[in-house]
């Protein structure tokens, strides 16, 4: 399997409305925890998903728009650092 093809099936366990566990996440696919840390670490890079220890939560639209902006744009005075936003000086 691709790792595109597990991302897409991890996202969509993924449910909306609650954090799930990573533990929860291995045993519904049935992967190794090794190839779904991989792919929630991909998810995350990509600012779909934000994993804050064994707790994983989708990001709305709004937060993956604005965790973009800060990633790329040089010129936005605020940055995220291990979930919390601050200030650049």
């Amino acid at each position: 399997m691709k790792d595109e093809e597990i991302d897409w099936a991890l996202y969509h366990l993924l449910p909306e409305s609650r954090p799930v566990t990573i533990s929860a996440l291995v045993e519904q696919c049935g992967l190794s925890r090794d190839v779904v840390e991989a792919s929630l670490e991909r998810m995350e890079n990509n600012c779909l998903i934000a994993v804050m220890g064994e707790s994983v939560n989708l990001l709305s639209l709004t937060d993956m728009l604005m965790m973009n902006q800060m990633m790329h744009d040089s010129s936005m005075p605020v940055y995220i650092e291990n979930g919390v936003i601050k200030a650049k000086k």
